[in-house]
């Protein structure tokens, strides 16, 4: 009994720490998850022991694996639409987890057979710490080099006068190009200082201006380096989808100016294989010309196997002028010139 009690316990203190030490779970999940994990564990000590510390340590990380995976079917198949993204993400760190934990178990109870109990348990931590510490280090650099957090800049045009800039609401968050945003910007393009605030020309001369700016984050890797990717919007785009690349670098800066056909002209140095955004418009037509309903970013990573991780979305983009609604009414008349109104920069429609 004292056998098994060791290896359950062993199991559970390493699974609480070792999630508390990578982010895989919140100490709660790792609490209660781990107790029913390392009853499993417990359930193999006889097998451990008669393995012996050649093949304990083997039999283990293949238990702690098909458990993991168990885990992911059942909330693939009847959990919550969250928690199988959230374990999507986090799958690669929970397999290295639970594969080490009780791999480390098996080979403290094999040593335990043959050797005290201070060398047994001395083996089995390092198995274990071992089995998670070189995986964790390896994704985590792969996070840190292809999985960063992604800023998305989104630059439109507005139908104003050139003496006048775009009129964003009372209390809207205003977007501003950093300077290195801007001076990389000035390299490719005519960037100037209007009465909007800094507008960019291009080879049409259709000003635009920065309308908002959203941080994609994955899950568990909030930190790290961040991306940059200056989305250049045209009027007139179809409902389309385009696909964008971003900079191979975790801190690079690029360019990608939207075009019909979903045709898109990057510029800002290599582009990474590992890492792309889907843009996807939806237009509308209002007085008889086409106007932008919403948009839609989602972020994926590839890998040689597919998407390695779950997409992360933005939905509900407002790149219209005005803030545009599947229901927003007709431009209101002018009632001193007779004539429409020029949309405004985040202005909301006009009562019915």
């Amino acid at each position: 009994m004292k056998t098994y009690a060791l290896t359950y316990w062993f199991t559970w203190a390493f699974l609480v720490v070792a999630a508390a030490f990578t982010g895989v779970a919140s100490l709660k999940d790792a609490f209660f998850g781990g107790l029913f994990a390392s009853g499993l564990s417990a359930l193999l000590t006889r097998t451990y022991v008669r393995a012996g510390a050649r093949y304990a340590p083997l039999l283990g990380a293949t238990a702690g694996t098909l458990w993991v995976v168990a885990m992911f079917l059942r909330l693939r198949w009847f959990g919550q639409p969250d928690d199988f993204l959230s374990a999507q993400w986090t799958l690669g760190i929970d397999i290295s987890v639970h594969a080490a934990g009780f791999a480390g178990a098996g080979l403290l109870v094999a040593l335990r057979e043959r050797h005290d109990f201070g060398r047994a348990l001395a083996g089995g931590l390092s198995l274990a710490a071992a089995m998670t510490a070189i995986p964790y280090g390896v994704i985590a650099w792969i996070d840190h080099r292809v999985a960063g957090p992604l800023e998305v800049v989104l630059l439109v045009n507005a139908d104003v006068r050139p003496d006048e800039g775009p009129v964003r609401r009372v209390g809207a968050v205003r977007a501003e190009l950093t300077p290195p945003e801007d001076a990389f910007l000035k390299e490719r393009m005519l960037v100037v200082d209007g009465p909007g605030g800094t507008e960019v020309l291009d080879e049409a001369g259709r000003r635009y201006w920065p309308l908002w700016r959203r941080r994609l984050i994955y899950p568990g890797n909030p930190g790290g380096p961040v991306r940059t990717l200056v989305v250049l919007l045209p009027p007139d785009l179809s409902a389309e989808t385009w696909e964008l690349p971003v900079h191979q670098e975790p801190t690079g800066l690029a360019l990608a100016v939207l075009g019909p056909a979903k045709s898109v002209r990057f510029s800002g140095g290599p582009a990474s294989q590992a890492v792309r955004v889907e843009l996807t418009l939806a237009v509308g037509e209002r007085d008889g010309a086409p106007f932008y309903r919403h948009l839609q970013a989602e972020v994926f990573r590839r890998s040689p196997v597919g998407d390695f991780y779950a997409p992360v979305p933005a939905k509900g983009l407002a790149p219209a002028f005005p803030t545009a609604a599947e229901d927003a009414p007709a431009r209101p008349a002018d009632p001193v010139k007779g004539r429409p109104v020029r949309p405004r920069f985040g202005e909301p429609p006009a009562a019915k």
